[in-house]
């Protein structure tokens, strides 16, 4: 693609890119210029001619690897790889199989470790950068949801060694952790709560800011670091939660009008 925007030239290939935050990483970096490969199990919710959709799976070895070389052929080259295919399971470990257990650590842990694994030769010669989508749950833990705080701190430790091993390549490794964000999944932990509006309020007063975070808000960063802009950003989380983890939660905001 030719244009103008932050990511003008580049290409991108952005995991579990159909809908909620990578749908809006994929589109915002079209909207900015980018070519995009959305690899993904699952048809995309849009229609974007910027975004080319590829059937993937990012824990199987052998799929990964062809979604990297294939967007990279589509592409002519790879700049990003965000990292943004996840899953969540909510059970202590008591009740977590250990299949359950196997799935969770496999798209959230093992898939990241597979595509960048697979994308390091294309970054190298582009001198390209990893976006990896962690959360706040790399940071401390939430009540039934073992597995899932177990893989995005898996997540946050890998971050950390792909940025020490491969700056001299000039790679770029980072994380985005966003505390709860306003997607299809967190509309279906409402509806499975006793009382849906109740939840809904409660988990946004958590927030110092008074509520969730908006997917486009988590898009809005993933431009920025995986632009020439944050040229020095590598190696680090970056947490967008809207005050969430500053300080003790007291459940609830502050009035405006105060």
């Amino acid at each position: 693609m030719t244009g103008t925007g932050r990511l003008a030239g580049k290409a991108a290939l952005v995991t579990g890119a159909s809908r909620g935050i990578g749908a809006a990483i994929a589109r915002r970096f079209a909207a900015e210029g980018a070519d995009v490969v959305n690899g993904s199990l699952i048809e995309p919710v849009y229609d974007d001619p910027a975004v080319t959709s590829v059937i993937a799976d990012v824990g199987d070895p052998a799929r990964a690897e062809r979604l990297v070389d294939e967007a990279a052929e589509r592409l002519g080259k790879l700049d990003i790889l965000v990292n943004n295919a996840g899953v969540e399971l909510e059970a202590t470990i008591e009740h977590t199989s250990p299949d359950e257990w196997d799935r969770v650590m496999t798209v959230n842990a093992k898939g990241p470790f597979l595509c960048s694994k697979f994308a390091l030769p294309h970054l190298r010669r582009t001198r390209g950068v990893i976006v990896n989508i962690a959360s706040v749950d790399a940071f401390w833990g939430e009540p039934e949801l073992a597995a899932y705080c177990a893989s995005k701190g898996a997540v946050l430790a890998l971050t950390r060694c792909m940025a020490l091993d491969h700056a001299a390549d000039g790679i770029r490794a980072v994380a985005i952790c966003p505390g709860y964000v306003r997607t299809d999944l967190l509309e279906q932990f409402y509806e499975n709560q006793p009382d849906p509006q109740g939840a809904r309020a409660a988990l946004e007063q958590k927030h110092p800011l008074g509520r969730v975070c908006e997917p486009d808000e988590v898009a809005s960063l993933a431009t920025w670091l995986a632009s020439d802009e944050a040229a020095f950003a590598s190696g680090q989380p970056y947490i967008i939660d809207g005050a969430l983890t500053a300080g003790r939660t007291f459940g609830w905001a502050r009035s405006r009008e105060e």
